[in-house]
């Protein structure tokens, strides 16, 4: 409706609804994670005041493990619930289960943000801000799905217009809710934000320390390049892997050095010795391709210097995930797919394909996490890291204080570099 107003025409705000996903068994927390206690308060209540304070008065909560648990909680919050019977089956049932009674209850919504219980720290701000761009926009672009990207890694929560709740609802292929928005990976719209609360979620025990921690220090983070003054980062990539008969996609899928690769390691790690590096920990990713070269720069160390050299191996410095891509031919891929490998070369940085494939932005996230970790625990002067190109990358330009998608010049196979911040 409309109304007329000093002779102009004024459209009525739009309405939107929120959808809190609480409806799983909280397995590989081991602890019923919308009670869980943040701050003086449940993850639950707290999510909903943010809901509210960012300007969203709709509010649905699916329920489903440990129901009964819940219902005192969204009588305080003002919350209805939508219980979903069938949550064995997983998020996207219960997904499917918000958004059908979200549009039922709500007919005015122009749409709905989604997010999940896990994370408890999506702040009002983000909300508000997207509220913003969704109601500047919600002319010609009221199809567009709106997301907050934290150094362009995407958070919480997600806006679905509401046109798209029938596809989603009535969807029962795989895949889930990504299946769906892949579909229309052209109107998903980014929203960059300051707070990286968007990102953090409590899947898991460490999850809810890591929020513990990150609210204790006023929701920010280390910079690297502090933590790193006054040391010396080497920045090792591995050497040459074994060689297939066509070119291959290769992120996490696992191959071994090749002969000539031993070889690279073993001229890199003459040159290394040569600059004396003052630690006795080489920090690698744990693909075979690494841990091998890592071994090799140990073996060395330890025949110049006498020195005992610990390898510690990590799954943070692995290489992108391509999903179901991995360890595949390119010429298979663009052959069966070639409309995502296209997409692929239109936009590099934020393409993924599958749940368990990433981005360049995801893997920035969790690298610089772990190379954050690595120089608040490591006394040493000087820190040595083995890993793979785009890691590298990542790590690099964050220790230059610059981004994963900024320019970068390339390491070859079996090279390093050492990157020194001055006090």
């Amino acid at each position: 409706m409309s109304d007329i107003q000093k002779g102009s025409l004024k459209m009525e705000e739009p309405v939107f609804a929120a959808i809190i996903l609480a409806a799983g068994y909280s397995s590989r927390m081991k602890k019923f994670k919308p009670l869980l206690p943040i701050e003086g308060t449940t993850a639950l209540e707290r999510l909903a005041a943010s809901v509210r304070a960012g300007g969203i008065e709709k509010l649905v909560v699916v329920t489903g493990h440990r129901r009964e648990q819940l219902e005192p909680v969204l009588e305080k919050i003002g919350a209805i619930e939508a219980y979903n019977e069938n949550y064995d089956d997983g998020m996207f049932s219960s997904i499917k289960m918000g958004i059908r009674r979200a549009a039922e209850l709500y007919s005015d919504a122009a749409g709905f943000f989604l997010m999940p219980v896990d994370c408890p720290l999506i702040d009002s701000g983000v909300i508000g801000k997207m509220l913003g761009k969704i109601v500047a926009g919600t002319g010609e672009n009221r199809s567009d799905f709106y997301v907050p990207v934290f150094e362009g890694k995407k958070g919480h929560p997600l806006y679905i217009p509401r046109e798209y709740a029938d596809e989603i609802s009535r969807y029962e292929g795989g895949g889930g809710l990504k299946a769906v928005t892949d579909r229309h990976w052209d109107r998903m719209v980014r929203i960059p934000v300051d707070d990286e609360g968007c990102l953090l979620d409590m899947d898991t025990l460490e999850g809810y320390a890591e929020i513990q921690e990150f609210l204790k220090a006023g929701r920010r983070r280390e910079d690297v390049v502090s933590l790193a003054e006054g040391r010396r980062i080497f920045l090792v990539r591995h050497g040459q892997t074994r060689q297939h008969r066509e070119k291959m996609f290769i992120g996490r899928y696992d191959v071994p050095l090749s002969d000539e690769g031993m070889k690279q390691m073993i001229r890199t790690a003459k040159e290394i010795a040569r600059l004396r590096p003052e630690t006795e920990v080489i920090y690698t990713s744990d693909l075979t391709r690494a841990v091998q070269s890592a071994e090799i720069l140990s073996r060395q160390f330890r025949s110049d210097r006498q020195l005992p050299m610990r390898l510690e191996l990590s799954r943070r410095l692995r290489e992108i995930s391509l999903g179901p891509w991995d360890g595949r031919p390119v010429r298979e891929i663009r052959e069966k797919y070639p409309e995502q490998y296209a997409r692929r070369g239109q936009d590099i940085f934020t393409f993924k394909t599958g749940n368990g494939a990433e981005n360049f932005y995801d893997m920035q996230y969790r690298a610089v996490k772990e190379l954050r970790r690595i120089l608040k625990e490591d006394d040493n002067r000087d820190v040595v890291i083995v890993s793979h190109s785009g890691v590298i990358r990542a790590l690099e330009n964050n220790l230059r204080g610059i981004r994963v998608d900024d320019s970068w010049e390339p390491l070859s196979k079996g090279d390093f570099r050492v990157v020194e911040i001055l006090r």
